[in-house]
């Protein structure tokens, strides 16, 4: 059987959409972490004459302290010394930049201590992380709940971890701040009075000033105002029994407790992560202030308002170059150098045009997910609502792969913590309430009205007729906490009942994974 070939041309038209060069480096940048982009500008700006650096908080990062300055050199006495002298120093410094540096890290003597213990498989994991997650005084970086995989860990896990850790060696490490530190330490030492422990407990500022009779009274103020309110269960009786003797005793204490546990070791190889925006909680005010594009406020009238800042970190200002614009527009140049300087000139504007591209998304993503986690914003870890990169894209007219590129490696600060955004994306269970198409209507309008912002679009919200992993993990932990030791154990079914009676409607066999994954057991074995 003979084959038979043939070539054939045809024509056809086909619509195919490409990122041009400008879009693929926004998104590049986009995805980028401030270090990263830090670095990126710098190389740009050394590349492109038509770029210039006008401000950069962090530049003395770039220059090591042990440069010498010519002014000093100037000025400084030159010493004449000896033959042998001069014999003897230079041996003395070839020892000591030949000598090993033996100092251990932080991190490497925790996790020597922390690797000897015998706990679970999961807490070894969960406390490495820890572990590796504190900055160079001992304390946490990230927050800690923000380490936490629900399908293996609980928070009595997350406990236990830290409390293992703030014991070893030095102990006071793995904390929050320098007060934390110090009410670990008191703990962990005989002979700390419950003065102490109040004071360390969330008081540490009645000691400003450490005057005794001045302390003394502030904790008497204290203590007879939280008495007298109606729903204060905190027995303070023992306050009264305090005079300034027991004071004195209190502060030289605290005084003998080491407020840098993490001094004496040398600097670790963590990376310090540099929040890209920061909440902070302030009064409710009035919507219509002329910063209102800044500021999110919850529906609640007891609730706070949330102002949401960009953080510039490490990340210079760079601008178009005066001198340059000057020589475009200078005569008696060739039509071919004029080419040159435009070309730069265009390349330099599209590289500003990109870094403003993400500095408008980040932050018009930030208010985003401030409005749809006012709860958690308010209250704390355990009010996360639901809350989707799906939706985020929608509101802000982007595809979905660009909030991803957007959440990789950016953080936001606030009372509670330093959080990944990744964080604040949760799934959720679907109330039954409405459709999707109507949730997504829903969502659509509410974050048109209230998040309208400049250069950007809209940020994103729960939907109305779901409910968060995490908020009723939160609410399962709320139930069992409240019930009696004595009290008939809850069955998972119990526990469905009475969260409908909250308004939340989960199938039993949901209750048992979630009660599973915070290491609750059934009632059976409880």
């Amino acid at each position: 059987m003979a084959l038979n070939f043939s070539q054939t041309q045809r024509i056809s038209q086909k619509q195919l959409q490409k990122l041009g060069q400008m879009q693929i480096q926004a998104l590049k940048y986009l995805s980028m972490n401030s270090m990263d982009l830090r670095k990126e500008i710098y190389d740009e700006v050394e590349k492109n004459p038509a770029l210039e650096i006008t401000d950069d908080s962090m530049e003395d990062w770039d220059y090591s302290d042990s440069k010498p300055s010519d002014e000093l050199n100037e000025y400084t006495t030159v010493k004449t010394v000896s033959a042998s002298g001069l014999e003897k120093a230079n041996a003395f410094q070839d020892i000591l930049e030949n000598s090993p540096d033996n100092t251990e890290t932080l991190s490497d003597h925790l996790k020597s201590q922390f690797d000897m213990l015998n706990i679970p498989e999961n807490q070894k994991v969960l406390g490495e992380k820890l572990i590796y997650n504190l900055d160079k005084n001992g304390f946490h970086i990230l927050a800690p709940v923000s380490f936490l995989n629900y399908e293996t860990d609980t928070d009595e896990d997350l406990s236990a971890c830290l409390n293992l850790i703030q014991n070893l060696e030095p102990c006071g490490c793995c904390c929050q701040n320098i007060e934390e530190s110090l009410l670990v330490q008191a703990k962990n030492v005989k002979g700390a009075s419950d003065t102490t422990l109040f004071i360390l407990n969330g008081h540490l500022d009645f000691l400003d000033p450490p005057v005794n009779a001045k302390v003394l009274k502030k904790l008497k103020d204290f203590a007879k105002t939280e008495s007298e309110k109606a729903f204060n269960t905190i027995d303070y009786t023992f306050i009264e029994e305090i005079d300034e003797e027991d004071i004195q005793d209190a502060i030289s204490f605290i005084q003998s407790l080491n407020p840098h546990p993490a001094g004496e070791y040398s600097a670790s190889d963590n990376s310090f992560v540099i929040p890209d925006v920061r909440v902070t909680k302030i009064p409710r005010i009035k919507k219509e202030l002329e910063f209102e594009n800044d500021i999110v406020t919850g529906s609640d009238e007891n609730s706070h308002s949330f102002v949401v800042h960009s953080e510039k970190g490490i990340i210079p200002e760079v601008t178009m170059s005066s001198e340059y614009v000057e020589m475009m527009n200078m005569k008696g140049i060739s039509q071919e150098q004029k080419a040159g300087l435009e070309k730069s000139f265009q390349e330099a504007k599209g590289f500003i045009e990109s870094l403003l591209y993400r500095e408008d998304s980040v932050f018009n993503a930030a208010l985003a997910i401030v409005h749809a986690q006012l709860e958690f914003f308010e209250y704390g870890p355990g009010h996360l609502n639901t809350l989707r990169q799906k939706d985020v894209a929608e509101l802000l007219g982007v595809h979905e792969t660009t909030v991803s590129r957007m959440a990789n490696s950016k953080y936001l600060q606030c009372e509670w913590g330093l959080f990944p955004f990744k964080y604040f994306f949760v799934g959720g269970i679907s109330q039954g309430a409405a459709s999707d198409s109507e949730n997504t209507a829903e969502v659509s309008e509410t974050m048109t009205a209230a998040l309208q912002t400049e250069g950007g679009k809209n940020s994103s919200q729960k939907s109305a007729e779901e409910i968060s992993k995490d908020k009723i993990i939160f609410e399962i932990k709320q139930i069992l906490d409240a019930q009696p030791p004595e009290a008939k154990k809850l069955s998972d079914q119990k526990l469905s009942d009475m969260l409908a009676e909250r308004g939340i409607k989960v199938a039993r066999r949901t209750i048992a994974k979630y009660r599973g994954q915070i290491g609750v057991k059934s009632s059976y074995d409880r």
